[in-house]
């Protein structure tokens, strides 16, 4: 027994460090299990959206989608700038012959001025005082009367086209703001300075997203 006594007296910190490490073990089990049981007896709310898995609600991509958008865009852009296929109502300002043709940014000899020029328009031939009409429906968006041109109307004819009759006299059919038909009558043929050498006819040029086309074209 003296011997006992000795080996536990000199082991007795041994005893209490095990002593100490079971009570942990225990207690950490007795937190889990509790825990556990915490969860089983209280399960927590779903606090997420429920995914939606049905495909059609997604945007649905079309066979060749970048080459078909490409072909999309160009197409779009082709409608705009040919004139060619323009469905609105077209019709010949005055009815005459092109007696001086667009030159399509070439240099041309002015017979009036003397000076090589580009011709942005066609002239045709018109008696003074004859009546000029609307190419196409459209806008009236100015009137002016221009040093060498003489009174001058603007019409937008929509889709980026733009009519310009120049060479009218002053007393005009419409103003400024006012909405036109194909084939209403604008004004009559006056004169112009800067073509005073040809005969009597109307300037009639076109505009398509502020560049100049070939009026002949667009009138077909």
């Amino acid at each position: 027994m003296e011997k006992l006594k000795e080996f536990l007296k000199d082991k007795g910190y041994i005893a209490a460090l095990i002593f100490v490490v079971i009570a942990l073990a225990i207690a950490g089990w007795l937190a889990y299990d509790i825990t556990v049981r915490d969860i089983e007896n209280n399960p927590p709310a779903n606090t997420l959206s429920p995914v939606d898995n049905n495909v059609s609600n997604l945007p649905r991509e079309e066979n060749g989608n970048a080459e078909s958008s490409s072909r999309s865009e160009d197409k779009e852009a082709e409608d705009v700038n040919n004139f060619v296929n323009i469905t609105a109502e077209r019709v010949m300002p005055v009815d005459g012959e092109v007696i001086n043709p667009y030159s399509n940014g070439e240099l041309v000899k002015s017979e009036t001025l003397g000076v090589w020029k580009t011709h942005d328009g066609i002239d045709i031939s018109a008696e003074k005082g004859t009546e000029v009409k609307a190419a196409t429906s459209g806008k009236v968006i100015a009137v002016r009367d221009d040093p060498l041109w003489g009174i001058c109307v603007i019409i937008d004819h929509y889709d980026g086209y733009e009519g310009h009759y120049y060479g009218l006299d002053k007393a005009l059919s419409v103003k400024e703001e006012m909405v036109v038909d194909a084939g209403q009558v604008i004004g009559r043929t006056g004169e112009s300075d800067c073509e005073s050498k040809l005969a009597p006819h109307l300037h009639f040029a076109v505009k398509c997203n502020e560049k100049w086309i070939d009026p002949a074209e667009f009138l077909k």
